[in-house]
């Protein structure tokens, strides 16, 4: 018997993980650096800042092992580049670099690592205090208990960074006995958000001196609502700076740069024809450096700006899947039908080392068919998404005003939404006439508008009605609280056609720098080249970085101009799939009329 105990006993243990391997590997080779790594950088700090739950000394041994074995793998790679494929000076210097670069990229993307957690913590939370505030005060009203208010928040699904922040002090209560104030003490003590630390630890202090705890809440609820509408208004005119700035350096520079290729181009091809009179069919010149700076430069200075944006834009969490679900299912497809665009153009020859301006049309083509083939269908994906959704913070504003002048009269509250349903509030009219006609049969407040929300994307349209539910359920409803939700919903709607009408502006500006790039060094080059007698074929291979350059990286103005206009990625495919068509197409009627 006691074999058999042991065997079943000994079956119930799973091997270790390769992370588990990879980890126990750190802290064996690498212990001792770690602890001196983690003490210098003060890593139990910034951990509890970044709400992280990794020991300092296990992340830190984790990466200096990472970059050691970077550097080792880096290294290796370029010594077998280097003994078995001949290299000129630049791609051996290039070479270099990368192997260099590559350790202590990954070196310092662990240390940043926690800095961007705490950034996105302190912006998630800053993003819906608002809200929250507004919700505790009127819990706060209706009587509710702090460990009551905080295992709620801890599970309503409209917040994401504060449901987070409500989940730690639960954790503090549960598993290590503390008492809710002191909880949340602990939690707001060490947050990388001000304006939460300072309102969190007011409203315990509030509790414990016995002060009136609702007089205190409306009152900071009223002061984080005016703050956080000044910021919104600051932040939005930020991310048309960060608009404006790629678009100079991404545009503006690459045409400089391009220029700059085309001339060298132009003048390698002149020395050229100069050493051979009869003439060459194709010119060696070597791409190396501009298709590094077309092909890397320019699109890690595109993904630093969208992430800048990202990091910026207030965050929400509603997440729009289906898009990105479609993106993935079309990628096959894309690459099948680049391929069959290709094969159809002429463009295989590309493969067997022929390379002339119809292969150069041919991969263009070629790769406009697989950009229209995901793009098309993502963006169709995201519209149908937010469909019905322009102007729905506005119409919730107007709802929140009209119900709040309504419940002065002394109505209860659902017969004032079943009221206000015969209204009408634009887009928002079938979720308040759902709401109404539920209301009516008899289904509870809080069913009627969960129906009533059925495929809302918009979060703050969500988050008024999911309060306004809470709202009424425990405190009645008053009419002042849902008064200062309407003014800050109001606000919000006016900063969102303004940024609407600043960004319709904006977003123009990749167009023209498409046109520009697309023409621009093709026509520079064309008549550099006229003047020594050369025909554009003999330079196709540089004329393919340049056109197919600029066709990258008018997709990646897309996707940025969608990002800020909307804050969202998907939004970005329909600029992107115009801007990509339109540099395609000036690309190949650059080339076909210059060489009539």
């Amino acid at each position: 018997m006691s074999q058999e105990r042991i065997r079943r006993v000994g079956r119930r243990v799973r091997p270790p993980t390769v992370g588990e391997i990879f980890t126990a590997l750190s802290l064996t080779l690498f212990e001792r650096w770690g602890r001196s790594l983690a003490k210098s950088f003060e890593f139990e700090k910034l951990f509890e800042r970044a709400g992280l739950n990794v020991h300092p000394v296990k992340y830190a041994s984790e990466t200096i092992a990472l970059t050691i074995f970077s550097a080792i793998f880096s290294i290796v790679g370029f010594v077998l580049v280097f003994l078995f494929i001949p290299l000129n000076i630049i791609q051996l210097i290039l070479g270099l670099m990368i192997a260099v670069i590559i350790p202590i990229m990954v070196f310092v993307y662990r240390l940043t690592k926690p800095y961007i957690m705490i950034s996105n913590r302190k912006n998630s939370v800053e993003s819906e205090l608002p809200f929250f505030m507004a919700y505790v005060s009127t819990m706060a009203r209706g009587g509710y208990s702090l460990e009551k208010l905080i295992e709620r928040v801890s599970q309503l699904k409209i917040f994401s960074g504060i449901r987070l922040e409500a989940q730690r002090i639960v954790t503090h209560m549960k598993m290590f006995g503390e008492d809710p104030i002191t909880a949340l003490d602990r939690v707001a003590m060490n947050h990388p958000s001000t304006r939460f630390r300072d309102v969190m630890l007011g409203y315990t202090t509030t509790l414990r001196s016995g002060g009136d705890v609702v007089h205190y809440l409306e009152t900071r609820t009223r002061e984080v609502f005016e703050s956080r509408m000044n910021e919104i208004r600051a932040l939005f005119g930020r991310l048309a700076s960060y608009l404006e700035v790629y678009t100079v350096f991404g545009v503006i520079m690459a045409i400089a740069v391009f220029i700059f290729f085309a001339v060298s181009g132009a003048l390698t091809a002149a020395q050229a024809a100069r050493m051979s009179p009869e003439g060459l069919e194709s010119i060696p010149i070597d791409i190396t450096m501009p298709a590094l700076f077309n092909f890397l430069v320019l699109p890690m200075m595109g993904l630093a700006i969208l992430l800048v944006t990202h990091m910026t834009q207030p965050k929400t969490p509603v997440r729009f899947a289906k898009p990105y679900t479609t993106l993935v299912t079309y990628l096959p497809v894309s690459i099948a039908v680049s391929i069959l665009i290709l094969i159809l153009a002429g463009g295989i020859d590309i493969f067997m080392g022929r390379l002339g301006l119809k292969q150069v049309e041919a991969a263009l083509l070629a790769f406009l068919g697989g950009i229209l083939t995901i793009s098309i269908p993502t963006w169709i994906a995201y519209r149908k998404e937010v469909k019905g959704h322009k102007g729905l913070v506005k119409s919730t504003a107007d709802f929140l005003r009209d119900l709040s002048e309504i419940r002065k009269t002394g109505l209860s509250p659902e017969k004032c939404i079943i009221l206000l349903s015969a209204r009408n509030y634009k887009n928002l009219t079938p979720v308040v006439s759902r709401a109404g006609a539920a209301l009516s049969i008899g289904l509870s407040l809080e069913e009627a508008l969960r129906k009533a929300l059925r495929g809302v994307k918009e979060w703050f349209t969500i988050a008024s009605f999911r309060f306004l539910t809470d709202s009424i359920l425990v405190g009645g409803g008053s009419p002042e609280v849902i008064d200062t939700l309407a003014r800050f919903t109001e606000t919000l709607s006016e900063l969102e056609e303004e940024t609407r009408r600043r960004m319709r502006s904006q977003v123009f500006l990749p167009y023209f720098g498409s046109a520009m790039l697309s023409s621009m060094p093709i026509i520079i080059l064309y008549m550099l080249l006229s003047i020594a007698n050369i025909k554009l074929t003999a330079v196709a291979p540089l004329i393919l970085i340049l056109s197919l350059g600029a066709a990258i990286n008018s997709f990646l103005m897309g996707i940025i101009a969608g990002k800020v206009s909307e804050s969202t990625v998907a939004a970005g495919f329909k600029h992107a799939t115009i801007l990509t068509t339109v540099s395609t197409m000036i690309s190949i009627a650059t080339i076909m009329v210059l060489t009539r």
